[in-house]
């Protein structure tokens, strides 16, 4: 792995969760790949299940993102996220949400293992 590698997957990892289409969430993961959530959730094994959770919660409106990649160790790439959509459960409000991604990848720069830690937020969406 290395850094043009990473950031590569990070753009389709992002555009993937603007599509929310299943094909682009595919496309980043291994067929025996772990998705884990943050220690206190189960987490998503084989491409298949992450995919089925990924498309279950819906094209995010008004998606906005950004990231840095932190390091490459190895096979493994840290970065740092943070998304910002508009909250589908309230009119009027924005998700927004900041994280650590810890990710392992095999030759072909599938990621085989996802680890996350994040924070949520929910905040008054600015006046049009």
């Amino acid at each position: 792995m290395d850094v043009d590698r990473l950031t590569d997957w990070l753009e389709r990892y992002f555009a993937a969760w603007r599509s929310n289409d299943g094909g682009d969430v595919a496309e980043l993961f291994s067929a025996d790949a772990t998705y884990s959530y943050g220690p206190f959730r189960e987490a998503a094994i084989g491409r298949d299940a992450i995919v089925e959770r990924w498309v279950g919660g819906g094209e995010p409106a008004d998606f906005t993102y950004r990231y840095e990649a932190l390091a490459i160790v190895a096979d493994r790439g840290i970065a740092h996220w943070a998304v910002g959509f508009a909250d589908p459960s309230s009119s009027g409000s924005r998700v927004e949400m900041d994280g650590i991604l810890v990710l392992t990848f095999d030759e072909a720069g599938l990621c085989t293992e996802h680890l996350e830690w994040y924070a949520t937020r929910q905040v008054e969406a600015p006046a049009s």
